[in-house]
């Protein structure tokens, strides 16, 4: 499944690229930040966004697939996915 998650967006070291940090809040705590390609991102602040992702679902736990390089994953909770 495809949905789009809640994230802060920085900028990345180059113009074609955002800084996607997951969780969008800005605790201290953070569970992967990656640069993915910015046709990937909707800005909806300065530093608030969305980033596409693939869900999937293993051990009734969902996980959120980032469209980095390295496919990287994370944990995700419901309230910050959309299918929008």
């Amino acid at each position: 499944m495809t949905a789009w998650l809640r994230c802060r967006l920085d900028v990345g070291m180059f113009s074609d690229e955002v800084a996607v940090t997951y969780p969008a809040a800005s605790s201290d705590v953070w569970q992967k930040s990656v640069f993915v390609p910015s046709v990937c991102v909707r800005h909806e602040s300065e530093h608030q966004g969305e980033v596409k992702v693939n869900v999937v679902v293993k051990d009734g736990r969902r996980y959120a697939v980032l469209p980095s390089p390295w496919h990287d994953i994370v944990s995700v909770e419901d309230a910050d996915l959309t299918q929008r």
